[in-house]
């Protein structure tokens, strides 16, 4: 939903506004002529509606924008001067913005995409999903044993569609948080698959060298880019190999909306099965997905 991302690219407005009220009245001005926005200057004020605008349309959001902004407010010897003299001011505004605007990861989401063909999820929540940011994730297991599961998760970074799904998924796998969320799959695929045997603090993740993106169709004319990633999903309970013994497979496609929010499909499959061979992107899933959004 749009008004979300709205929301949260004002937030750091009001809240760098309060920060400013707050700095004022602590320490009250010694000119008649100061104004609440004195300390932050002409180039400070633009630098916070640029921010707002630019977070819609810039890859990667704040990342990029904040980082940006600072540099040209410190790029001439008047701007580091008023710098050294507002300094105080400046820091709190920008700290408490940077927190409000942190704040909007807590907004809600829209309910994960569900194909009608895939019936009611076994399971509507996920116990092992990180807190922050807020998030929904829809789990299914079907007839072959593989596991699917829809997500809806708020981007805290940015409320632009534009590169969002790539820096997305680069945060997940930094933070571990994509393993965080395969533990329920693999508790399912060591249910489901008599074969395997699986623990989840015994199950490794490897990245699979694969296209970063991959165009999926999913109608006679209807074609779509996601972003991809592919895992091993291999076990060292075997004992076997250090790196873990290789029991299965997933997929991950991503794709954003405008006001915050990515949508990605999991599909885990177990070694044995035979679409991995003939769909090894996953595709047939990927596309029933996308037509469902």
């Amino acid at each position: 939903m749009v008004w979300q991302g709205v929301l949260q690219s004002l937030l750091p407005l009001v809240g760098g506004a309060i920060a400013l009220w707050w700095w004022n009245r602590r320490t009250p001005a010694e000119s008649g002529e100061s104004t609440l926005f004195s300390p932050l200057g002409q180039a400070g004020l633009f630098s916070f509606g640029a921010f707002s605008l630019l977070i819609w349309v810039v890859p990667s959001g704040a990342f990029l924008v904040i980082p940006a902004l600072l540099g040209l407010s410190l790029a001439s010897p008047a701007a580091r001067m008023d710098w050294k003299e507002e300094r105080a001011p400046r820091l709190l505004t920008l700290a408490v913005a940077v927190i409000c605007f942190s704040a909007g990861g807590v907004l809600p989401v829209d309910d994960p995409v569900a194909p009608e063909d895939w019936g009611t999820p076994l399971f509507m929540e996920n116990p092992n999903a990180p807190v922050y940011p807020a998030s929904e994730q829809y789990t299914w297991v079907t007839l072959d044993a593989v596991i699917l599961q829809s997500i809806s998760m708020r981007l805290p970074h940015q409320p632009g569609a534009l590169g969002a799904e790539g820096t997305a998924l680069w945060l997940s796998s930094t933070f571990g948080m994509e393993v965080d969320r395969m533990q329920q799959a693999i508790a399912l695929l060591d249910e489901e698959v008599p074969f395997v045997r699986l623990s989840p603090d015994e199950t490794l993740l490897i990245p699979v060298a694969a296209p970063s993106s991959t165009e999926v169709r999913w109608s006679a004319d209807g074609e779509e880019t996601v972003e991809l990633r592919r895992y091993d999903v291999r076990s060292t309970a075997f004992g076997v190999d250090a790196e873990g013994t290789k029991v299965g497979e997933v997929v991950v496609a991503a794709k954003a909306k405008w006001g915050g929010q990515l949508d990605m499909l999991v599909v885990v499959r177990p070694i044995a099965h035979p679409t991995l061979s003939s769909d090894a992107n996953a595709e047939a899933y990927v596309g029933e997905w996308l037509a469902a959004r």
